[in-house]
């Protein structure tokens, strides 16, 4: 089993729960139900959760719901955890560059934090 867990900021704000709390009910239940299945299944399929070509370390939450694409940005660490670094809605093909930038950001500052893991 995995351990999620919501990167947090330095005044404490937790993005990723704040952008899950944004969503409509349906959507928010779907991505929940994905982020359990990250949380309790060895072997995800590729449809829900792949490692990002191209970007480092990150990898993908991926949910659909009602024709819109949603994703979640994430890290792996120590321990079999799973840091949840940014939610969007995705709009286009190819990942935005502000998302990736913005995940690369706190996944830094995550490092800096907590360490190389």
């Amino acid at each position: 089993m995995r351990e999620i867990l919501f990167y947090q900021t330095d005044s404490g704000d937790k993005p990723v729960e704040e952008f899950l709390a944004r969503l409509a009910p349906p959507p928010r239940a779907k991505i929940v139900r994905t982020l359990e299945m990250l949380r309790t299944m060895p072997n995800v399929p590729g449809k829900f959760w792949q490692k990002m070509s191209g970007s480092g370390k990150l990898w993908e939450v991926r949910t659909e719901y009602g024709g819109n694409i949603y994703r979640i940005l994430a890290i792996t660490a120590k321990g079999n955890r799973v840091v949840l670094l940014h939610g969007f809605q995705k709009k286009s093909q190819k990942t935005p560059r502000q998302d990736m930038e913005i995940a690369q950001q706190r996944q830094k500052r995550y490092f800096e934090r907590h360490g190389y893991l």
